[in-house]
């Protein structure tokens, strides 16, 4: 199974509080951080931990080496990584305790993304089972435009969340992975149902949506799967919807039931909200399959 993850790579910068600050609130950090990160990145790693051939491409700017050596010792391929002469993008991100964390988000390399890009990376990746795309890069409502156009299956997780989301070609679009909050701005509606229920009329496809600590929900529109989450004291969500959906477009795409695939999935982001960090503490099958031993499917 050969995975393409279009999207972005940033440098995240993690800085522990005793508790998120209040407007115009100064808080002295108790740790400081450096992680590899960017949803393209985490995404990338977690399709590669649950099994996937994975071929990432972006942008990473003069100070990029730190991310794409990361992910080539973890075996994904960035032949198709351009480089920037400025800076890579990089995440600011505060948590608290309790594993909950707000995040400021500059885009940097990630933006710099051209269409005639796009056009390179869809012509070397004709033979790809699935394109992975976020929000975090330029030139998303064309690469789903070209990847539709080219007849290559696409799953696109619209986050961050911006009013521009709304706009996405979702009729053409295979996957929707949101979480409730996505969803609730996308669709104008506010309860979990009505959410499923808009999405999937906006993509006549597959939606998957995530309710943190509750769990998740599959939907193509004439069925509909709800798995609970498993409870973990949580330590950093951050990276936990990105573990998710790596893990759970896997299994989906290798042709297991939604009902497995989104037990795997919230098991592989149990494990990741355990540790501190993104990337580097998303969990190997290995690691997720002794998880299912105590909770079998």
């Amino acid at each position: 199974m050969k995975i393409l993850v279009f999207g972005s790579f940033n440098i995240d910068k993690v800085y522990s509080l005793p508790r998120l600050p209040q407007q115009g609130e100064t808080l002295y950090c108790e740790n400081y951080e450096i992680h590899v990160g960017g949803k393209g990145l985490n995404q990338a790693l977690a399709f590669k931990k649950a099994g996937a051939d994975v071929v990432v491409a972006g942008k990473v700017g003069k100070d990029g080496d730190y991310l794409t050596d990361y992910l080539e010792a973890n075996g994904v391929d960035t032949s198709l990584i351009d480089r920037s002469d400025g800076f890579t993008g990089h995440t600011i991100i505060e948590v608290e305790p309790g594993g909950q964390n707000q995040m400021i988000l500059f885009g940097g390399a990630n933006r710099e993304i051209t269409r005639d890009y796009c056009d390179k990376v869809l012509a070397e990746n004709a033979d790809a089972d699935l394109i992975m795309m976020q929000y975090e890069t330029s030139c998303v409502e064309y690469m789903i435009e070209a990847a539709y156009k080219a007849g290559i299956k696409t799953a696109v997780n619209p986050s961050p969340y911006v009013k521009a989301v709304n706009s996405l070609p979702y009729d053409k679009i295979d996957f929707i992975i949101a979480n409730e909050s996505e969803g609730a701005g996308i669709t104008g509606e506010k309860d979990t149902e009505s959410i499923v229920r808009s999405l999937c009329a906006l993509n006549n496809g597959k939606v998957i949506l995530t309710l943190g600590d509750k769990g998740s929900i599959y939907s193509d529109g004439a069925n509909q799967v709800f798995v609970p989450a498993f409870m973990v004291d949580a330590v950093d969500t951050t990276g936990a919807g990105d573990t998710f959906t790596g893990y759970c477009l896997t299994r989906l795409i290798g042709g297991d039931s939604p009902e497995t695939a989104l037990r795997i999935a919230s098991a592989a982001s149990a494990l990741e909200v355990t540790v501190t960090g993104a990337a580097e503490t998303i969990p190997d099958m290995k690691a997720v399959s002794e998880f299912l031993k105590n909770y079998p499917v």
